[in-house]
This record gives structure tokens, C-alpha cells and sequence, in this order.
């Protein structure tokens, strides 16, 4: 079977997001209503592919004249707004639309001097318009915009992992299962492609593709990094040192080479800076696991020990109550990741168990946010879905209803 009908069939779940561009249209009369929707994704997401339905879908509509697919990344930013302006002039049909791929492009210069150009000379004309629906595709959510109204009229869409009912609605049934699919690829588009086009692979060799995929071309240094990065839900540079044997070390040298790494990470969209937890996520939580994956089983003994060292930093961080709702996930991940070899009921059991040891610690806590943050893994759908596979349903229940209790008591 061709790999783009693998594409195309791997987006008919996702269609639905298809549906929120009808819906702005719908909404255009409002003032209020969004004229600029950015759909984000990692390498590999179906980002084109899905932009090129969203044309399809919009050109067979009457009153909607579109203006063209641009695709930044081959396209020069000097005379386009021009050029755009006076093909969206010339469309007769009620409401316009111009649709632009990898738009994160223009930001890979620091100073980002053409994606702002293009945004004061033709993104912010468009909105002015008010009759004008950009769709942007792009490997990182858009919030750099500097234009107040362009700002305003702006909503950004994550084009995530694929979850295990949107898999089995893909597969309808057929083989190979839904579960199987998903455990393999953790519900990555690009990964499931390649996947149905190697229906022998094993999970190692699911994560060897994605390592090399996702890592291809980085130095060897970031590469490890990246992937020792990836044992980690969240993290920062000293867990990161801490993890390579470089913990102790005040040596600035070193830890300028460690931010160096990070940033090119950023800068590659692999990762982000997540300001409500202060620290370093994955973009894509199924990209996390498949090289978290790849690098347990190349490097068992290794990845045990990091975990080890990363469920003793956790411990000691989550002994502040203050931070408690930003670490608890953190921390009652690496501890289930201890305990790895062991069965899931297990695996909750101490979890239970090293919660209540901890209880003392945790005196003044916000027990509304801890509540919230664990039953939602930090907002984190696949996070959770990571989580519930360590422990399982019942203990991660047993956990939330202590947090329940421990409100109830500090309320009382």
C-alpha cells in the first residue's frame, strides 16, 4: 500500500479539527471570532496532510475563496504580502482564506525578522480585513506575535499523538488491532505509517525509527542528551547533569555546553520551556516515549539507574510543600519507574506506599492543585495514559483519593 494513503488514512481521525475552520468561518460576523488558526505538531504529526484537506474542504465550499497554500519553508518572504494581499483582493466570494505551511520556519533566526515582518505587513492586514480565515501549519504553537490584534483574533490546535479510540476508529476493526498499533507507536502518525508498511516490527524496532527519525542530524553529545532527556516527563539542565555524573560539578564551561544542548533542542522544537512548571518538556509526548523506549533497551542498566537518581531528586524537591503541584507527577512517575520490573499492581502499590510516607512533609500543600494536577498529569493526555499503564487505574484512583482526604483534613 503507498505510504500517502497511509497518510491520508491516519488523518481521517483527526478530521474533526477540520471542523473548527468551518466553525470560525461560521462565527466570522462576530468580531470577536478567530481569524488566525495555527495547527501545531511535531515532525511527522500529518501537519501537511491535513492543511491539504483543510484546502480541499474549503475550495468546495461557495462562498469561500481561497488564496493559495504557501509553504514557508520554500517560499521568500520578500513580495509575498503584496502578492497575497492582491490575490485575496481579487476573490469575489464572501470570505477568503490563505493557508500557510511551516511557518515556524521563520522564526529558526534568532531575531525572527521575517516572521515579523510578514506578520506586520501581511498576517495583521489579513485580520483587518475581518473577512479573511488564516490556517497556519507550523512544528511549534505560535505565541510570538507581536501585533495586539493579531494576537486577539489568534487560536493555537496541537496536532497530538493519535489516542487508542482515535486508532480504532482509523483501523475499523481490521488488523492489525488497535491496541497493538498504539502500544507499538504510542499513536505518533509518522511512526504508525512506517509501522503499517513493517508489519513484523517489534516496540525495538518502532523506537529505532524514531530515534533515528526525530535525531537525525544532531552531534552525538545532544543526541544523548536528548535522549536521556526523554526518561523525563519534565526536567531541567541540573537532573540532566546529575543524570550524566556531572552533578557536582560548579564548573561553568560545563554548564554553559549543557544550556548550549538545550537550546539546540529548542531550537529544533524537540522540546520546550513550560512556564507554569518551570521546567524543560517534550513537544510530543509519544516522541518522549519512543526514545525513552529506544534507550531502555539499548541501555537497561543505565536507564534503571537514571531513574533511580531521578525518583531521589523528586523525592527531595516534593519535600517542599509549596512545590508540591508542580513535582508531584514528576514524582510519583520515577518512583512507578523504579519499581519497572515489577507487575503494575505492584508498581502502585509502592507508589501508595511512598505517598504516605511523604504525607508529613507535605503540611500547608495545595491540595486542590495537587489534586488537579494529578488527575490530569500536568494536562498531559498521553502523559496520563503513560501513567495509568505504570500503575494502573485503580492505584492512580487510590492516590487521587488520599489527595481527596488530605484536602479534606487541612479544610477541616
Amino acid at each position: 500500500m503507498p505510504k500517502t494513503t497511509h497518510s491520508n488514512t491516519l488523518m481521517a481521525s483527526r478530521l474533526n479539527l477540520a471542523d473548527k475552520v468551518l466553525d470560525a468561518l461560521g462565527r466570522m460576523a462576530n468580531s470577536e471570532s478567530p481569524l488566525l488558526l495555527v495547527f501545531w505538531g511535531s515532525r511527522g504529526s500529518g501537519k501537511t496532510t491535513f492543511l491539504e484537506e483543510v484546502k480541499r474542504r474549503l475550495s468546495a465550499e461557495a462562498n469561500i475563496g481561497v488564496a493559495g497554500l504557501w509553504d514557508m519553508g520554500k517560499t521568500a518572504v520578500k513580495g509575498l504580502p503584496s502578492k497575497i494581499l492582491k490575490s485575496v483582493e481579487k476573490k469575489k466570494e464572501t470570505y477568503k482564506a490563505v493557508i500557510f505551511d511551516n511557518m515556524d520556519v521563520l522564526l529558526k533566526d534568532p531575531s525572527g525578522r521575517d516572521f515579523f515582518d510578514l506578520e506586520t505587513n501581511l498576517i495583521l492586514p489579513l485580520v483587518e480585513r475581518g473577512d479573511t480565515l488564516i490556517i497556519v501549519g507550523s512544528q511549534l504553537e505560535l505565541t510570538q506575535w507581536q501585533e495586539y490584534d493579531v494576537r486577539l483574533r489568534q487560536e493555537n490546535y496541537q496536532l497530538g499523538p493519535l489516542s487508542r479510540d482515535e486508532v480504532r476508529d482509523m483501523l475499523k476493526g481490521g488488523k492489525p488491532d488497535a491496541e497493538t498499533v498504539h502500544n507499538l507507536t504510542f499513536g505518533h502518525p509518522k511512526v504508525m505509517e512506517e509501522y503499517l508498511t513493517h508489519r513484523t516490527w517489534k516496540k525495538a524496532d518502532a523506537a529505532r525509527f524514531a530515534s533515528k527519525y526525530f535525531l537525525e542530524d544532531l552531534p552525538a553529545e545532544t543526541e544523548e542528551i536528548a535522549q536521556i532527556a526523554s526518561l523525563f516527563p519534565a526536567f531541567n539542565v541540573y537532573i540532566l547533569k546529575k543524570s550524566r555524573g556531572d552533578g557536582d560539578s560548579e564548573d561553568d564551561g560545563l554548564l554553559a555546553r549543557y544550556n548550549g544542548q538545550i537550546n539546540e533542542l529548542t531550537r529544533r522544537w524537540i522540546i520546550r520551556f513550560d512556564t507554569d512548571s518551570g521546567a524543560y518538556r517534550f513537544t510530543d509526548n509519544a516522541v518522549r516515549r519512543l526514545l525513552a523506549l529506544d534507550y531502555a533497551l539499548k541501555q537497561p542498566k543505565r536507564f534503571a539507574g537514571i531513574q533511580h537518581i531521578a525518583a531521589d531528586y523528586f523525592e527531595e524537591e516534593a519535600k517542599s510543600a509549596a512545590f508540591l503541584p508542580q513535582l508531584i507527577v514528576s514524582a510519583v512517575y520515577h518512583q512507578a519507574q523504579t519499581v519497572r520490573a515489577q507487575a503494575p499492581d505492584k508498581r502502585g502499590a509502592h507508589c501508595v506506599k511512598w505517598v504516605r510516607s511523604m504525607r508529613d512533609h507535605w503540611n500547608g500543600a495545595n491540595w486542590k492543585q495537587v489534586l488537579q494536577k494529578w488527575e490530569s498529569a500536568d494536562g498531559d493526555p498521553e502523559l496520563k495514559d503513560e501513567i495509568l499503564s505504570l500503575i494502573g487505574e485503580k492505584y492512580h484512583k487510590k492516590i487521587a483519593a488520599m489527595f481527596s482526604t488530605y484536602r479534606e483534613e487541612m479544610e477541616a
